[in-house]
C-alpha cells in the first residue's frame, strides 16, 4: 500500500509542478503579449512622425507610404461628410460637437455656426449691388444708421457707419 500512496503523491507533485509551470509560461505570455503592444505603439508613433514631418522623402518606399497615408485620411473625410448629410448636422468650430444644420449656434458652447455653402455659384447668380445698368458707372445707395437697427449707443460702430456715399460731382 505504501507504493500505491507514493505514486499518488508523486502524481500530485507533477500535477502541482505542472500548474505552476502552465501558469509562469501564462503570465510571460500576457507580459510578451504587452511589450509586442508597446512596440508596435512605438512603431505606429514613429510612422506617424515620419509621415506628418515629411521626414525622408526621398525615401521612395516612405513616399508611397505617405501618398497612401494621404489617400486614405481624404477617404475618411470624405465619409465623414456623407455621414454628416446623412445626419442633416454641422461640425461646431469651437468644440467639435455635432449641431443640426438648422442651428446657428452650437448648443454645448455657444459659437456662431458659420456654414459655407456647397452649391456652385451660377454666373447669372452674382449680383453687384455697387453697378447701376442704366448708367453703367458704380451706384451707391446712402444707409441710414437706422436702417439696421442700430440704436444710438451702437452707431459709433454699426456696419452703417462704416460705408461712405460718395461725392457727388
Amino acid at each position: 500500500m505504501a507504493s500505491w500512496r507514493e505514486k499518488l503523491n508523486q502524481a500530485a507533485q507533477n500535477t502541482i509542478s505542472k500548474s505552476k509551470e502552465v501558469a509562469g509560461v501564462a503570465k510571460l505570455n500576457v507580459e510578451i503579449g504587452t511589450l509586442n503592444q508597446s512596440l508596435k505603439n512605438i512603431y505606429t508613433e514613429v510612422g506617424k512622425y515620419v509621415l506628418e514631418k515629411g521626414v525622408l522623402p526621398e525615401d521612395e518606399t516612405v513616399a508611397e507610404w505617405a501618398s497612401k497615408a494621404a489617400d486614405i485620411k481624404a477617404e475618411i473625410e470624405a465619409n465623414t461628410e456623407k455621414i454628416k448629410l446623412l445626419k442633416n448636422v454641422n461640425t461646431c468650430p469651437g468644440c467639435g460637437a455635432e449641431v443640426p444644420k438648422t442651428s446657428k449656434f452650437c448648443d454645448k458652447c455657444g459659437t456662431p455656426i458659420v456654414v459655407a455653402s456647397t452649391d456652385p455659384v451660377k454666373e447669372e447668380e452674382i449680383i453687384d449691388a455697387q453697378y447701376s445698368e442704366t448708367s453703367g458707372e458704380a451706384a451707391a445707395e446712402e444707409v441710414k444708421p437706422e436702417a439696421c437697427g442700430a440704436d444710438e449707443a451702437e452707431k459709433a460702430g454699426c456696419c452703417c457707419e462704416s460705408q461712405e456715399t460718395p461725392a457727388e460731382d
